[in-house]
């Protein structure tokens, strides 16, 4: 008989313990990096918040050294999204962030894929004021990864 008390003692303990690594496992924050495509001089960063394997947002997305053109000029510009972006349950991500000083709207669409371990996207803006020069961002692919 103590034999089975023991036994189910320590079958109780394993089973505790699974479900409280399923508990702890079920929400987390993926950091990753990457960059324009084609662009080298470009870099990329963003978070994936990821609920029992589904991503659920994109936040701190910071683009820096992004390709501009100003009046017929080349230029490169950050570009931020301060608030978070929601990630629908098929992966996808669709967001117009404005700064109506400038009249500037960047569009960021993309995918998150491998369960919030990489994401690819389009970010583009439209014409905005800089100072007296008019610029806009292309439409340009990124990819990022938590590598």
């Amino acid at each position: 008989m103590k034999r089975t008390t023991t036994g189910a003692i320590v079958i109780a303990i394993v089973a505790s313990l699974a479900l409280a690594g399923t508990a702890l496992a079920g929400s987390k924050t993926i950091r990753q990096t990457g960059q324009i495509v084609g662009d080298s001089a470009t870099s990329v960063k963003l978070r994936v918040k990821v609920k029992n394997g589904d991503a659920k947002k994109v936040s701190g997305y910071k683009a820096k050294k992004v390709l501009t053109r100003c009046d017929g000029v080349a230029k490169r510009f950050t570009y931020l999204a301060l608030d978070p972006i929601p990630v629908d349950p098929s992966g996808d991500f669709d967001a117009v962030l404005t700064d109506d000083s400038i009249g500037l709207r960047i569009s960021l669409k993309g995918e998150v894929k491998r369960h919030g371990k990489a994401v690819v996207g389009t970010i583009k803006t439209n014409r905005f004021k800089n100072g007296k020069q008019t610029c806009k961002a292309p439409k340009q692919k990124f990819k990022t990864s938590n590598k």
